[in-house]
């Protein structure tokens, strides 16, 4: 189903509405350090920034403007209480389009007679949010369906919104050391990609369908996709039916309610940890009571994603901390930082004594956003700042620990990880891992028995003759000729080289590295 493009809006235009927002804020100074108005200094002092000036410009910049603040009220490693609690009253809650103006989207998606594919189609919508708009539907089949459109113009206004905002970032990076540290330009960059994803109603689908075969090994639901009509702009999926979990508060001391909050958590869990794919806004709103315990997930449009390697480093840093490796720790979070230049020494010191503050406790009494809270001080003292895409996982597990227990309070969300992380540690070194590493190490060596007796005839003439065969340009030539020593042997140096490239090779070849050592042994003991 193709959808024509949504016509672009102008940058210029854009830019010069900004700014007007910014002067209604009274952040003049901004503004002219910025470039909208004529100023004679180009200076940014992150100082004259407040919290509810930040939130009122941010809320008239519309839907990009909330979105940004709602994922800014995630990031505790950034900002103090005070400026998340700010963020924190931005809501992505908006008037509903008419009707007349979701038709066009529905008619250009599947033809000027798509009400034949329908039994029933409501055109009051369920709900209504900045990129679209839920409503319930039945098809031919009998089947009842949630159909979700985008809102007509929203992709071309937040596509120049994410531009002129990346722009700004960029500026201010440059004017102000304080902020470049923050890497606001990467931050935003990733804000800018995740919203195109979930403005592509079709990425969403194909989302649910590959994180729903991950928890239907679990027993946990996600609504089956309409594939003929879903596309870029409109998407139908299965109505699941159930309590929402939204309505379930008032339950908290129900047996069957506990059951499902611990379902629920073990499902968020393993999606992070062992699927690496997860929902990235599990609240209570996107979450069913199905039956007695089932668990149900609706609305894949923000998604988590954590490479092998971030979960290894992830398992890195519990296993550092369970430790008390203090070192390890320390490199886990400077590497995320971008290896800034801190007191190595004194965040070693500060992090021991943070361990130290939960050493004894038994694993129940300790929770996440304790122990999260504590570690977004220390980031922020050090002016450390995590990677953008830790964000969602930070607010997917802050929003699943609060939700549980407000359903469970007796349940501990960091005991529960602790079988989890078992099976992933099982995983990385299982059989399979093995064999996988084994497979890696044959490609190695059938690629070396191809070019093996060319290395084994230039090994032997370097050990009878202590020498390499080097080829250099006229330039080379040029520059050793000055030097003095020009008789020196090569012992020092050849054995040198071959013990770097040892070195350089045993991450790639563990035979090549010991081929190298073997040949600088011969060389040392034919010179000396």
């Amino acid at each position: 189903m193709a959808s024509p493009p949504e016509k672009p809006i102008s940058s210029i235009a854009r830019a010069a509405e900004i700014g007007r927002i910014l002067m209604r804020h009274g952040a003049k100074t901004l503004a002219g350090a910025l470039g909208f108005i004529p100023s004679s200094s180009n200076v940014i002092d992150p100082r004259e920034f407040r919290p509810a000036a930040v939130v009122a410009f941010l809320r008239d910049i519309g839907p990009v403007g909330i979105k940004l603040g709602q994922l800014l009220a995630t990031r505790s490693d950034l900002f103090t209480e005070h400026w998340i609690t700010a963020f924190s009253t931005l809501h992505d809650q908006v008037s509903p389009v008419r009707f007349a103006h979701i038709e066009p989207v529905l008619a250009s998606s599947w033809g000027e007679d798509w009400r034949n594919d329908f039994a029933q189609f409501d055109e009051q919508p369920l709900a209504s949010a900045s990129i679209a708009q839920t409503y319930s539907a039945k098809l031919r089949d009998g089947s009842e369906v949630i159909v979700k459109v985008r809102r007509p113009g929203t992709a071309a206004r937040m596509e120049a919104d994410v531009r002129l905002l990346v722009r700004l970032a960029e500026i201010a990076e440059a004017r102000s050391p304080d902020i470049a540290r923050y890497r606001p330009v990467e931050f935003l960059r990733t804000f800018g990609r995740n919203l195109a994803w979930e403005m592509d109603l079709a990425a969403e689908s194909r989302a649910c369908e590959r994180i729903g075969a991950y928890l239907e090994t679990i027993g946990v639901r996600t609504p089956a996709i309409h594939w003929e009509l879903t596309g870029l702009r409109v998407n139908v999926q299965e109505r699941l039916y159930g309590r929402p979990a939204s309505s379930l508060g008032a339950s908290s001391g129900d047996p069957e309610v506990a059951a499902f909050a611990k379902c629920y958590a073990n499902a968020v869990l393993r999606m992070i940890i062992l699927n690496g794919e997860f929902h990235g806004d599990p609240h209570p709103g996107n979450v069913f009571l199905i039956g007695e315990q089932d668990v149900g997930f609706i609305d894949f449009g923000s998604v988590g994603t954590l490479t092998k390697a971030r979960r290894d480093e992830i398992v890195r840093l519990v296993l550092a901390i369970a430790g008390e490796e203090t070192s390890d720790v320390a490199d886990v979070l400077l590497a995320w930082a971008g290896e800034p230049k801190v007191d190595r020494d004194a965040l070693a010191v500060d992090l021991d004594q943070l361990i130290g503050e939960f050493r004894g406790t038994v694993l129940s009494g300790i929770e996440f956003s304790q122990i999260f809270s504590r570690v977004f001080d220390l980031l922020r003292d050090y002016r450390l700042v995590l990677p953008p895409d830790l964000a969602i996982l930070l607010r997917t597990l802050l929003t699943a620990e609060g939700f549980v227990r407000s359903l469970a309070p007796d349940y501990n969300i960091a005991e529960e990880t602790r079988p989890i992380m078992t099976e992933l540690l099982a995983e990385r070194f299982s059989l399979g891992s093995a064999r996988s590493g084994l497979k890696r190490l044959r490609g190695q060596l059938l690629g070396l028995s191809a070019s093996l007796p060319d290395i084994l005839a230039t090994a032997n003439s370097i050990a009878k003759s202590g020498y390499v065969p080097v080829q250099l340009d006229p330039l080379s030539i040029e520059q050793l000729a000055g030097l003095r020593n020009e008789r020196q042997s090569l012992k020092g140096p050849l054995a040198a080289a071959l013990i770097i490239a040892s070195a350089l090779l045993v991450d790639q070849s563990w035979l090549l590295a010991g081929g190298a050592l073997v040949i600088a042994g011969v060389v040392l003991i034919r010179k000396s």
